[in-house]
């Protein structure tokens, strides 16, 4: 659920907003129970409009009070309790509520770095976005005009001119009047920081970096270890530590079903293997950071679930790059994510 008219606040409505709703087959929602608190006797119910397969809009009614709601179907069919929460709320203070969505955001993923803007008057702004390390300001919004109680949303990928900008700290800058010059000097109406990450971790879930054997460099029949294994529960979901180009989808006897992704905006090759199953990506397809590319599995020549990987400098994994100890990297990505 999210307020996107009349809102009282960023996270919070009031008698006359409107309403966000998400969910499967909302096209046959054709009523909204807000729910309060514990009991029937705060229940209000009202309608539906604009419905489509994912959404529906709805305009909170007098006297309806904090709480889950519940979808009704045009059947009559009643859905369960969400499980999320609205906030309804009588009054606001303050000109200008801001909100970063996401702390951390990472290079190439699905979800860019978001600031959504509300405005209690009518406000004139401009929206800069600086990187604190150094202050550099990377990108500028001329806003214009905020409608009171209407929801505002500023997005950024992470690229400046096409070109991935360094990672750390950054912050988005509220400022009044049209003129960025005029406006710095009286200082922000609101700001908003987050991190930006080049890569993610790529096992999402209880973990164990192995040793001894595990670790890139140990003998293996003859050979060296040329990656890391890190041992997970089979099936636990995997996700691309950077994206980019899928370059090979295959089945070794050895590495069972693996995956080699080449990095985005790196000159790093990156491989999965021992996956459950083979990963559902083809060759040649674009990938985002942190989107789910398979399972742990044992497939292979496999002594217990785990991953096993590497990272090989450019040209490329087995095309002239050398393959390089990715455990300092790994052990890093996981403090983030």
């Amino acid at each position: 659920m999210k307020c996107v008219a009349g809102c009282s606040g960023i996270d919070a409505a009031q008698t006359g907003s409107v309403l966000r709703v998400r969910g499967r087959s909302m096209e046959r929602v054709r009523k909204i129970v807000f729910l309060g608190g514990k009991g029937d006797a705060d229940n209000i119910t009202t309608s539906t409009s604009k419905p489509t397969k994912a959404t529906t809009a709805v305009t909170v009614p007098a006297g309806a009070s904090s709480g889950r709601l519940r979808a009704v179907n045009d059947d009559g069919l009643r859905g369960a309790a969400s499980r999320a929460t609205v906030t309804i709320k009588v009054g606001s203070s303050g000109p200008l509520d801001a909100r970063v969505i996401g702390q951390r955001v990472f290079q190439g993923a699905a979800r860019p770095a978001q600031l959504e803007l509300l405005a209690r008057e009518p406000l004139n702004v401009v929206v800069v976005l600086a990187r604190v390390t150094d202050g550099v300001v990377v990108q500028t919004w001329p806003v214009g005009q905020l409608t009171p109680g209407n929801v505002r949303s500023i997005t950024w990928d992470g690229k400046l001119a096409g070109v991935r900008q360094p990672v750390g700290r950054y912050e988005f800058r509220v400022l009044p009047g049209a003129a960025v010059q005029a406006a710095a000097e009286s200082g922000p109406l609101a700001t908003g920081t987050f991190d930006l990450i080049d890569h993610k971790f790529p096992v999402r879930g209880t973990h164990d970096f192995g040793q001894g054997m595990a670790a890139f460099g140990a003998g293996r029949d003859g050979r060296s270890h040329q990656g890391h294994d890190v041992f997970a529960k089979c099936g636990t979901k995997l996700v691309a530590a950077r994206g980019g180009v899928v370059k090979l989808n295959k089945f070794h006897g050895a590495a069972g079903n693996y995956l080699v992704i080449d990095g985005d905006g790196t000159d790093v090759d990156y491989a999965y293997m021992h996956m459950q199953a083979p990963s559902p990506l083809k060759k040649g397809a674009a990938v985002l950071t942190g989107q789910e590319i398979g399972r742990v599995g044992d497939t292979g020549r496999a002594n217990g679930c785990h991953l096993h990987f590497e990272m090989w400098s450019a040209p490329g994994w087995y095309t002239g790059g050398k393959p390089f100890d990715p455990l300092p990297f790994l052990e890093a990505w996981d403090v983030f994510s």
